[in-house]
């Protein structure tokens, strides 16, 4: 808890005032170079901390996996971490993100900057419309799309289940996806102030190929995450 606590009031100034900071230079600059100068920063900061305050750890595994082409990313969501540290994977990256996070003093002007994808989560049929459209766009300009199918986090043990938006882009786009698995809520629980000590592992899977059918694409997706 002591080291939880050290982290809390270590990471979070800092993360606020740099992004409070750099806001100016944000407001006006493209996606690209926010991503360069604001998001990779705050992520080694957060990775930093995390491993010399907290003592967790992190390990990439087969990052191979991802073509050389623009893909859809469909990773499962257990805490905060996953949302940064694909900025340090991947130059080309829209994700999607609930629409609520637009409406957000400064983080929402950041989610517009680097051409994040918003839903509403309410609206089921509008959210599939926008994923599709939005979706498609940014895959014909040559951006991977990063999507957490379950739609919110859950914890390490029990995950919601994944939603049909990821089939949508695949089917829509023609990309292949890539599963990707992370167990960060074992060292980082939603919901949860405490850190645990430990490593999370962040593991590319083989590549779903285009053009499978939707219960062949979700029984693919599930057994590849296991």
């Amino acid at each position: 808890m002591l080291r939880s606590f050290l982290f809390s009031i270590v990471f979070w100034p800092i993360f606020v005032a740099y992004i409070a900071l750099m806001y100016p230079l944000a407001a006006i600059s493209s996606s690209r170079v926010v991503l360069l100068t604001v998001y990779r920063p705050v992520t080694r900061w957060l990775l930093f901390c995390l491993k010399r305050i907290a003592n967790v750890g992190y390990e990439i595994r087969n990052l191979e996996n991802v073509p050389t082409v623009p893909c859809i990313i469909g990773c499962n969501h257990q805490s905060t971490w996953e949302t940064f540290i694909f900025s340090l994977l991947f130059d080309n990256l829209s994700i999607v993100i609930k629409r609520e996070l637009l409406k957000k003093p400064i983080a929402g002007m950041y989610f517009r900057r680097i051409g994040c994808i918003p839903i509403d989560r309410s609206s089921p049929i509008s959210a599939i419309k926008t994923l599709v459209k939005r979706g498609g766009e940014a895959y014909r300009i040559g951006k991977n799309i990063l999507i957490f199918p379950n739609g919110t986090r859950g914890d390490a043990a029990n995950q919601t289940e994944y939603k049909s938006g990821i089939y949508a882009i695949y089917k829509a786009t023609g990309a292949p996806v890539v599963p990707v698995k992370v167990n960060s809520g074992l060292c980082w629980p939603h919901k949860s102030f405490r850190k645990a000590p430990g490593t999370i592992a962040l593991d590319f899977k083989d590549t779903i190929t285009p053009g499978l059918e939707r219960a062949e694409f979700f029984a693919e997706f599930e057994a590849k995450m296991g």
